[in-house]
């Protein structure tokens, strides 16, 4: 009797139980709608935000501290801050969501630092730990210059570049690494100047190269 059935006599049965499945599939799934989705980006995105933030406080507390109890010279501090903020802070880009406005989450904790580096450096409120650990002289107006631009920076690569581009994480690798390095290295060892620039050095010149180009690779 089976042998006699035909592949069209089993049809309707075929597609009974394959409904039936497909329902019991769908009852048992949990529903997942794009609000649902967004609201998760929404969450993940803030939540990383907020953690970058506290993580970019707690940076720069600890070399204002390190600096205050005289651990390390300020023009150590200023580098080693320079060079581990933008760093940290593009490392930290995979934990925000894939969603579009990441990135515009992400460029909140920049331009928080932004906005506190316009306030002291116009004097509105004095904080002399900061100003000891990232300024040359110990002058609040020197917030207004390099630090300033390096977060405006920081900004700019986040929003535009974001992580749809190798340029952004290439541009803080330099930025950052690259160049804190140079002025550490150019300090200790440079004592052969450029002849073109007696201010740089072929040490600092060479090693912006070499730690840029290494750290860049390793981003991207």
């Amino acid at each position: 009797m089976l042998a006699r059935m035909t592949p069209l006599s089993l049809t309707p049965t075929f597609s009974l139980l394959l409904h039936r499945h497909r329902r019991l599939v769908h009852s048992s799934s949990p529903s997942f709608t794009p609000v649902a989705a967004a609201g998760g980006a929404l969450l993940q995105d803030a939540g990383a935000t907020a953690a970058v933030l506290a993580g970019a406080y707690c940076l720069v507390l600890a070399f204002e501290t390190l600096t205050e109890r005289e651990v390390i010279k300020q023009n150590l501090s200023r580098k080693l801050v320079h060079i581990s903020s933008g760093l940290l802070f593009a490392i930290s880009w995979p934990i925000f969501s894939t969603s579009k406005e990441a990135r515009y989450f992400a460029s909140l904790v920049p331009l928080v630092n932004c906005l506190r580096l316009v306030i002291y450096g116009l004097s509105l409120a004095p904080d002399d730990g900061l100003i000891k650990s990232v300024t040359r002289e110990g002058n609040p107006e020197e917030l207004l210059r390099g630090p300033l631009y390096y977060v405006l920076i920081l900004i700019f690569c986040s929003l535009v570049f974001w992580r749809e581009s190798p340029v952004g994480v290439i541009t803080l690798a330099m930025m950052c690494a690259g160049d804190g390095v140079a002025d550490i290295m150019g300090r200790r060892f440079g004592s052969v100047k450029l002849p073109y620039n007696q201010q740089k050095s072929w040490v600092g010149s060479i090693s912006m190269f070499i730690f840029g180009f290494l750290i860049s690779i390793g981003y991207v």
